[in-house]
């Protein structure tokens, strides 16, 4: 244990004197922090705000209503909305429906309470959306010559696990941590280390070599660790963030960042095990990190994408890991809903390790 330990402090210390990989870790989720905060930090969502009108009724006055709604709707500039066709599997911000019997009260003049459902957070885009959709109700309203108002629209309310945007945005930055130290931060160095001829130095002591690359990756778990709670603590001291969940959902999330913290940094010992070179690591890890940085579900919520893109990107190990990470944030996740996410990150670790422990090396590759 001790000899672990020493070896975690040694290469915490060799990580901290790196420049470079300090702001990749420290420095730059904090700047995307603030930059996206400053940008969009109001907003509970990006992009446009899907709906579907389901008219129940299907008579000339509720064809109408409608038409008048959803024409008004794309005339106005506060809200985009993305008006869809209803379709299996196809899950919309919006849920509008008119009721049978519609027709029948507006020739008798009485009021017709419509069915208004959400998959929105509340917060501004729920309340903007909604008071767009009554003020053209009430527009509506104000052509027909009754006692009452034809329409009426209740208040939805907002999912329980709904999670606004400035919440899913520090914790997509958790997994931008876990991304930028696992490529960046932990297979550059390591081959930069082996290449330089350090590794020797690790075969004169007597320890096996799961010591030493187990002392590495505990390293740059500490490392993530601080970087996580650093941006944790600017986001609720400065924008207010707040969990929704009590100490088991907040343990889960943890729980599940480590779990993808394991997996990422046995995806980066795996490159730094193929790489004969640090530009070669550096070309792979590149190739991976922006990729994944823009359709992970990190900082920009892949809401707005076409549904069969959005829920293929469902499946990749990142995007899996952040959607069970902010389920446990809400208090959402469950063991059963979320065995997709804990598998194919124990199946990844473990894939990564296996090609890893066969390819891994003391030596410089020219030296083989």
């Amino acid at each position: 244990m001790k000899i672990l330990l020493h070896l975690v402090r040694a290469d915490l210390a060799l990580f901290l004197r790196g420049r470079l990989a300090l702001f990749w870790t420290f420095a730059f989720p904090l700047l995307m922090l603030m930059m996206q905060m400053a940008l969009f930090g109001q907003e509970a969502k990006l992009g446009p705000v899907t709906l579907v009108v389901h008219d129940m009724d299907h008579s000339a006055d509720s064809a109408a209503y409608a038409r008048e709604l959803t024409r008004g709707l794309r005339l106005q500039n506060s809200v985009v909305f993305r008006l869809i066709d209803p379709a299996p599997g196809v899950k919309p911000d919006l849920e509008l429906s008119i009721p049978a019997g519609f027709a029948q009260a507006v020739r008798e003049g009485r009021s017709t309470e419509m069915k208004l459902e959400t998959a929105l957070a509340a917060g501004p885009t729920l309340e903007a959306s909604y008071g767009m959709l009554r003020g053209f109700s009430d527009a509506y309203n104000l052509g027909g010559l009754h006692d009452a108002p034809r329409v009426v629209m209740p208040m939805p309310p907002a999912p329980a696990a709904a999670i606004d945007y400035k919440l899913f945005l520090v914790s997509g930055l958790a997994g931008l941590v876990i991304l930028s130290t696992s490529l960046m931060g932990f297979a550059a160095p390591l081959v930069a280390a082996r290449e330089g001829g350090m590794f020797r130095l690790y075969q004169l002591f007597p320890m096996p070599t799961g010591v030493v690359v187990l002392a590495w990756c505990l390293s740059r778990l500490v490392v993530i660790v601080l970087a996580s709670a650093a941006m944790f603590a600017v986001a609720w001291a400065v924008y207010g963030v707040r969990l929704g969940a009590g100490a088991s959902g907040i343990a889960a999330a943890g729980g599940m960042l480590a779990l993808g913290c394991a997996a990422f940094l046995a995806l980066g010992l795996l490159l730094a095990s193929v790489s004969r070179s640090v530009a070669g690591v550096t070309m792979l890890s590149n190739l991976l990190y922006f990729p994944l940085l823009f359709s992970g579900n990190l900082m920009i919520p892949l809401g707005g994408l076409p549904p069969l893109l959005r829920d293929t990107l469902e499946f990749l190990p990142l995007n899996a890991m952040m959607a069970s990470i902010r389920r446990a944030l809400t208090g959402g996740m469950s063991w059963q809903g979320d065995a997709y996410s804990i598998t194919i990150l124990a199946a990844m670790m473990t894939a990564c390790l296996l090609l890893a422990v066969r390819r891994f090396g003391w030596t410089p590759r020219d030296q083989h």
